[in-house]
């Protein structure tokens, strides 16, 4: 699949060096070049994929979108020096140079932090440099984020940035304040799951000839990465992708906003767009996602409770999350404010547990690469949180098993919104929660062998005694915190004797944790 032209000649010659996570027919690098004297560079470098056990449906998803993303700047006329399967990124590079013998080189920011730094270290060995065009996946800019510091704030809330881009966009705006009357529907949007739900069908996702190539490779040459790619379901061309959003658009939009924090047994997506692998890989832009959910509210099909939850979490939460990784980097991927120093647990890696709750979360990322938010933050991370999981080990599992995770999208949400490592920064108190919130927000906790009401003994819930646990541990920390106020003073109220006895059960959980034993 290596399509090239030899362009020794005279004048001046451009190579647009393409990432493997901008696939995206926006992308700035592409804009101003001609495509008589371009030559586009992709390469399937195998050696930075072997490096991590990144879930073999990532793996089909990165490299399956690059090949499609590579047939479709063919068909646009460009020229491009595809080189699949590569063991040897310098042995590649090196054959691209002689042959297209650029003058200048041309990339999209990197999304990744020290992405740059590499391929400037490739390219110095030709005496060659790179130059980054603005990322064309986002909506803000880092000015935007800059202007709300100058403020004198120390920390830049969500919620301020969110109505920043709100105004810049002109998104759900009418004459210059919210539609609605308000910025934020959240509170219509907490549904529990009902009994008996049903939700739509999934639609069908062509598995396109390059898409079978991809998997073969894949089973080939990563045998050992865990997951698997069963009934492949991810697009991975924008044609494919465009469609896939129309099918949310037309069955899950209007019923996103109430039940996007439900979890039911069984059922991984229920009304979630599932769009953020598409979104990240460059196939979709979220502009255009919220425009369209926008007409959908105007023209009466969708209610304003989700639609406006949708457009907050691409133009608010994900261009907040984009900003402040790229504003702390790197000293950010370091923070660990509340000294978490367990290691992942087994389960995280098996799923064989015990816990229901668990077993269903580990079910989906294995089978999926994907879990919706709310199993991400209120089982996997909310574990995580109250146990004292490592956040750098918790990072790197979230990058490596979801199919939408890079590092810029992982740190700032597991560091910072999950496990609250970052000092506060993301948000301003954990997201820490007992059993109560699953049982409440599902149905896991029927039929468990843990009960979801007890917190000591050996059917107790470990989400129990580790919740409190947690509160006695962070206790003066938290004291000082006013969102944190209600569950403090009732663990201080609390008889001395059941205290004990909590912390008991939670420090043998903590222990079988740290041995690597499951519960």
């Amino acid at each position: 699949m290596k399509r090239t032209n030899d362009s020794k000649g005279g004048g001046a010659r451009t190579t647009v060096w393409v990432a493997s996570d901008h696939c995206t027919p926006h992308h700035s690098a592409l804009a101003g070049c001609d495509r008589a004297s371009t030559r586009v560079l992709m390469i399937e470098s195998l050696a930075s994929w072997r490096e991590k056990p990144y879930h073999k449906r990532k793996l089909v998803l990165i490299f399956a979108a690059m090949r499609g993303f590579a047939d479709d700047l063919g068909a646009d006329g460009w020229t491009v020096d595809y080189h699949a399967e590569c063991d040897d990124l310098a042995a590649a590079l090196a054959a691209h140079v002689a042959s297209a013998v650029p003058t200048r080189v041309l990339t999209m920011m990197a999304s990744d932090y020290g992405e740059i730094d590499r391929m400037r270290s490739a390219l110095a060995i030709h005496d060659l440099e790179i130059a980054e065009t603005p990322h064309a996946n986002f909506v803000s800019t880092g000015d935007d984020f800059a202007e709300l510091f100058s403020r004198g704030q120390a920390r830049v809330t969500m919620e301020n940035f969110y109505r920043k881009m709100r105004k810049k966009t002109g998104l759900l705006m009418e004459g210059g304040e919210p539609v609605g009357g308000a910025w934020n529907f959240d509170a219509d949007n907490r549904e529990p799951p009902k009994k008996g739900m049903r939700f739509p069908a999934e639609p069908i996702v062509p598995i396109r000839p390059h898409v079978r190539d991809v998997i073969a490779m894949v089973e080939r040459l990563f045998p050992d990465h865990p997951g698997v790619i069963g009934d492949f379901d991810i697009p991975t061309t924008r044609a494919d992708a465009l469609a896939y959003a129309d099918d949310f658009f037309a069955h899950r939009m209007d019923k996103f906003g109430p039940y996007e924090d439900a979890m039911v047994r069984g059922e991984a997506r229920l009304y979630h767009s599932k769009l953020s692998a598409a979104i990240n890989v460059g196939l979709l832009h979220p502009l255009e996602l919220c425009e369209r959910a926008e007409l959908a509210y105007r023209n009466g099909d969708a209610r304003l409770a989700s639609v406006e939850g949708f457009v907050r979490q691409l133009i608010g939460w994900r261009e907040y999350i984009w900003q402040t990784y790229w504003r702390l980097m790197p000293e950010y991927r370091d923070r660990n404010t509340l000294g978490a120093d367990l290691p992942v647990p087994a389960f995280y890696l098996d799923g064989e547990t015990d816990m229901a709750c668990q077993r269903e979360a580990h079910r989906f990322v294995r089978e999926l690469g994907w879990a919706h938010h709310i199993l991400r933050l209120m089982v996997l991370g909310n574990f995580a949180l109250i146990a004292g999981i490592d956040p750098q080990a918790m990072t790197d599992w979230f990058w490596y098993m979801f199919v939408d995770g890079y590092d810029w999208v992982m740190a700032p949400n597991v560091i910072g919104m999950t496990l609250h490592a970052d000092g506060g920064f993301v948000g301003t108190k954990p997201y820490a929660a007992s059993a109560n919130y699953i049982n409440k927000m599902s149905d896991y906790c029927s039929g468990c062998r843990y009960d979801p009401k007890k917190t000591i003994g050996d059917d107790a819930c470990p989400y129990n005694s580790l919740y409190w646990d947690f509160m006695a541990r962070h206790e003066e920390r938290f004291a000082k915190n006013m969102r944190m106020s209600l569950p403090i003073r009732n663990w201080r109220g609390r008889d001395p004797e059941t205290k004990l006895a909590i912390r008991e059960r939670a420090a043998e959980l903590r222990a079988k944790l740290r041995a690597g034993e499951r519960i």
